[in-house]
């Protein structure tokens, strides 16, 4: 039963989150707060997290970056959507190495999107604007680069 009458402290919270989905440590902490956890207790919550190993952001932003890619976001989206999650530059840059992710050439990886979406890019002409308009605006929702986008295009 959930929530039936149980008092549940802000670390069992926090346990029970981490136990559906890992967390950044600035999105545990933003949530916890948000719920009325104090800052001390959050600071001792997030401390206590990070010692047992259930809480590290650079193995957090190294799966987001593997997730996002395979579901066809372009690095603007992911970038702002780890940038949002609390994520610094720094560990980004360290889940893109890590995640293989940076020898992944951008023009194939939005190629193969548009094809997936739309078919044999053999199929459309070109020259039609609106067509043109229409799959650049989906790589472009999708997060990609407008100079990757005008390459895939072409």
């Amino acid at each position: 039963m959930r929530g039936v009458g149980v008092a549940v402290n802000g670390y069992e919270r926090a346990i029970r989150w981490l136990a559906r989905r890992a967390y950044g440590e600035r999105e545990l902490a933003w949530r916890l707060q948000r719920e009325g956890v104090d800052e001390a207790e959050v600071t001792g919550i997030l401390d206590r997290c990070r010692e047992l190993g259930y809480l590290n952001d650079r193995a957090f932003a190294v799966s987001r970056v593997r997730v996002r890619l395979e579901r066809g976001w372009g690095w603007m989206r992911i970038r702002a959507e780890l940038r949002s999650l609390g994520i610094d530059e720094e560990i980004l840059a360290e889940a893109v190495a890590e995640s293989g992710a940076a020898i992944v050439d951008p023009v194939a990886r939005a190629v193969g999107i548009l094809e997936k979406r739309f078919g044999a890019s053999e199929g459309w002409n070109r020259a039609d604007y609106r067509e043109r308009r229409r799959r650049y605006a989906f790589l472009a929702q999708r997060g990609f680069e407008s100079e990757v986008i005008d390459a895939a295009l072409s």
